[in-house]
């Protein structure tokens, strides 16, 4: 019995990418909503940085925006 495997479609690989660059984004912004002492912007900028910049944002609220008061 030979078992043929189908290739992976890139409309699939196209649609999970944004959700991919999404996720980690979304989750900065629940950080940033339950604990809205942030460092060198408000809370509300970090969240536009977040949402706009995708992984750069993301990466720039982890390193420089987290409060280290928790």
């Amino acid at each position: 019995m030979v078992l043929h495997t189908v290739p992976p479609s890139p409309v699939l690989a196209a649609a999970l990418l944004p959700l991919l660059a999404l996720v980690p984004a979304v989750a900065c912004m629940v950080d940033i909503s339950r604990h809205p002492d942030t460092r060198c912007y408000p809370a509300r900028t970090w969240m536009v940085i977040c949402l706009v910049g995708n992984l750069f944002g993301v990466a720039a609220y982890l390193s420089y925006g987290r409060s280290l008061r928790r």
